[in-house]
């Protein structure tokens, strides 16, 4: 029987397929005819296992496309959660090897354990083509500084990476290396004190938007390196929350940043609301 769809052009069906959930795109599609089959195997698929996910359709995802040899290279997005679910993350460790999804593009994974991202931040290494990489803790734990200081710098310096956002860390995020150096472009971050930061923007020179949450608790000055080490050279945006930084430590930042276009920050210090003094500082830079 010819269908309508068969007339289309082979071009048209892929970018339909592509916008079709996976398990229903390959329950109604493959083995119709060969045709659709060889489409079917040139389709970029997004994964996203969301909250409130059933057991069931888990394993369907699991048993047709995320252990398939084939459908697991053609996996381009990945969504995991553990927000309302029987344990997702844990499950897809246990199941599923994502350092076979050669292809993976874009990773998110919400509500999840140190423990479980420790295992897949392992992992990370073999997906030489990862651009972007969103994670969201679940509540803070107890848990050991090195697990912190591994799963942070394993991810900031892996070499594909462009974009990265690791929310709900607070003050347990494990330091920076201080050698660490990363390709991120865009970072959305919590640290652990405004030395933390200045290390962090070290380690980033090609970092041109930065959003930074800092609960700074540290008595001591902010200090810079050398002035021949390139300090944030790139950076265009930069957006900083819940610290109790210095005006004269903003200040210094911003007169370091020679591309900065727009700055933004929230603070508790009256400091801030000296107009005078940020006509002074605003009237300084170039």
């Amino acid at each position: 029987m010819v269908t309508r769809i068969e007339h289309l052009s082979d071009e048209l069906i892929l970018e339909i397929f592509e916008y079709l959930k996976p398990h229903i795109l390959f329950d109604t599609f493959y083995n119709l005819n060969k045709r659709f089959n060889s489409i079917l195997n040139d389709v970029h698929l997004s994964i996203d296992l969301k909250y409130k996910m059933s057991k069931t359709l888990f394993d369907q995802y699991c048993h047709k496309i995320l252990n398939h040899k084939q459908r697991r290279q053609q996996i381009f997005y990945l969504k995991l959660s553990n927000t309302r679910t029987f344990g997702q993350i844990g499950l897809f460790i246990k199941n599923c090897c994502i350092e076979s999804f050669i292809n993976l593009r874009s990773l998110i994974i919400n509500n999840v354990s140190l423990a479980d991202l420790k295992v897949i931040a392992s992992k990370l290494k073999y997906l030489q083509y990862l651009y972007y990489v969103k994670v969201k803790r679940a509540e803070p734990g107890n848990p050991l500084e090195e697990e912190e200081h591994y799963i942070y710098n394993t991810i900031c310096a892996h070499k594909s990476l462009k974009i990265c956002s690791l929310l709900d860390f607070g003050d347990l995020l494990g330091r920076i290396h201080h050698d660490m150096t990363s390709t991120l472009e865009y970072v959305s971050v919590d640290v652990h004190d405004k030395h933390d930061l200045v290390n962090l923007i070290y380690s980033f020179p090609k970092i041109k938007r930065l959003v930074v949450s800092c609960e700074s608790t540290s008595s001591s000055s902010l200090v810079l390196r050398h002035p021949s080490i390139p300090f944030g050279p790139s950076l265009r945006y930069f957006h900083l929350t819940e610290t109790d930084i210095l005006f004269e430590e903003v200040e210094l930042l911003l007169k370091s940043f020679y591309q900065i276009q727009q700055f933004s920050f929230s603070s508790g210090n009256s400091d801030f609301c000296n107009g005078s003094r940020w006509q002074n500082l605003l009237s300084s830079m170039p």
